[in-house]
């Protein structure tokens, strides 16, 4: 018999540690490749741990709700091994005792949160298990909802869970001022900055600094850990790769109306991203350890803003994809995203990343940050109707700036101009 390691993956952004939320499977259990075991969470995101290979779990090494370095091994699967032979050298998932053993983990935590009762849920997994999809049904559908004994956990993200838990702050003891109660980075931040007691658990770090004296007006803001990690990489990739920008306008106006129904403008434009990448490949490359790698598919990132930060979702061999098929992923990826349900690979192994602020119908153009190891990223301005010369007459023109960051290091100023001649021959072309 083999056996194959569930190792904590590198969700992108400088991650250097993660936590083990919840086990979604026990020790014994057999598992399908690509099946959900683990729900972990980083500084930037909460996503699903897919098991590596076909087999049985053979042992949990690392409990929930800890932490561990990238890398580190988690569980070990075995294949072709037997269900008796298993066993575990961790404590098992803890059931809920309204329904022993019936109900996943993370069930039981979603339960908890929206303080439902499992013993009023009908459970759709092996031998009746009670799965997560099953909890998040009866939410959807606002069943009524019976209180737990124990005490619900609070609702609030990745980031300002462990913002408050580097500040020894009992979630339980903040009043959330979000939707449905949900505890959001102010909530923590403003107990913070005012040096309100909350019950700490943990005592706050002697290393921390002591604040300076008061002045009237100012409020020291505590960054989330989300964005302290965005803030390290995002200075090291402007410290280490050498930004140029070259800025376009392109014509929108007949490529609008001949969009199919259901295709937004910012599904097209990644289109005609990824089409330009394919005719100008020196921009979907990375840059690596001095290694400079360029790729047969283009793996596009595209900028998902979220109140505590911001992710890259990678739409995986974008060029595979037709217009609709391209804009029914990314709407899928940045929903999950949002919700906080994605999957390691969907954060990892971007080639190129498009930041569109054309949303916000103020911003006429802006200049991004390439987001390392990639030598190239593409910022979005609004849509609007601009006067345009044309053939020596003025004209109203549906037009958008867009700007491409390059690293200078690997691409040249042509290189730059050749990428955005073939985007714009990709829009004016479009029918």
């Amino acid at each position: 018999m083999t056996h194959a390691d569930i190792v904590l993956p590198n969700l992108g952004f400088g991650m250097e540690e993660g936590r083990v939320l919840a086990w979604l499977k026990s020790p014994g259990d057999a598992v399908r490749k690509g099946e959900p075991v683990a729900e972990i969470e980083s500084d930037k995101a909460t996503v699903e741990l897919e098991a590596v290979v076909d087999g049985v779990l053979e042992a949990i090494l690392v409990p929930a709700d800890q932490a561990v370095a990238v890398g580190s091994v988690l569980a070990r699967i075995r294949t072709g091994a037997a269900p008796a032979e298993i066993v575990s050298t961790a404590p098992a998932p803890i059931a809920s005792s309204e329904t022993p053993g019936r109900a996943s983990p993370v069930a039981q935590r979603l339960a908890q949160e929206h303080q439902i009762d499992l013993n009023r849920v009908q459970g759709t997994g092996p031998n009746g298990r009670i799965l997560r999809e099953d909890v998040e049904a009866l939410i959807q559908a606002g069943a009524p909802l019976t209180a737990f004994a124990a005490p619900a956990r609070p609702l609030t993200a990745p980031a300002v869970r462990k913002l408050a838990r580097d500040n020894g702050i009992d979630l339980s003891q903040v009043r959330g001022t979000g939707s449905e109660g949900r505890i959001r980075r102010e909530d923590v931040e403003s107990l913070l900055s005012v040096g309100t007691p909350i019950t700490p658990s943990v005592a706050p770090s002697p290393s921390v600094a002591t604040p300076p004296p008061a002045t009237e007006g100012r409020r020291e803001i505590k960054l989330s850990t989300m964005r302290q990690a965005i803030a390290r990489r995002l200075s090291q990739s402007m410290q280490e790769s050498p930004h140029f920008y070259t800025v376009a306008e392109l014509d929108l106006t007949d490529a609008i109306p001949a969009l199919p129904a259901g295709i937004g403008l910012n599904a097209f434009l990644l289109y005609c991203c990824v089409a330009a990448l394919k005719a100008q490949p020196e921009l979907n490359a990375t840059y690596e350890d001095g290694r400079l790698y360029h790729y047969d598919h283009v793996h596009l990132a595209m900028a998902v803003a979220l109140p505590e930060g911001l992710l890259t979702p990678v739409l995986h061999r974008a060029d595979d994809y037709s217009l609709s098929g391209l804009a029914e992923r990314s709407r899928d990826l940045t929903a999950r995203a949002r919700a906080g349900k994605l999957k390691p690979d969907e954060l990892a192994g971007g080639t190129f990343t498009v930041s569109n602020l054309g949303v916000v119908k103020q911003v006429e153009r802006f200049t991004a940050i390439l987001n390392p190891p990639q030598v190239g990223i593409l910022a979005v301005g609004a849509a609007k109707p601009r006067p345009v010369v044309i053939d020596g007459g003025l004209h109203i023109r549906t037009t958008a700036f867009v700007t491409l960051s390059a690293d200078h290091r690997i691409v040249d100023g042509m290189g730059a101009a050749r990428f955005l001649e073939a985007l714009d021959g990709q829009v004016r072309g479009f029918e």
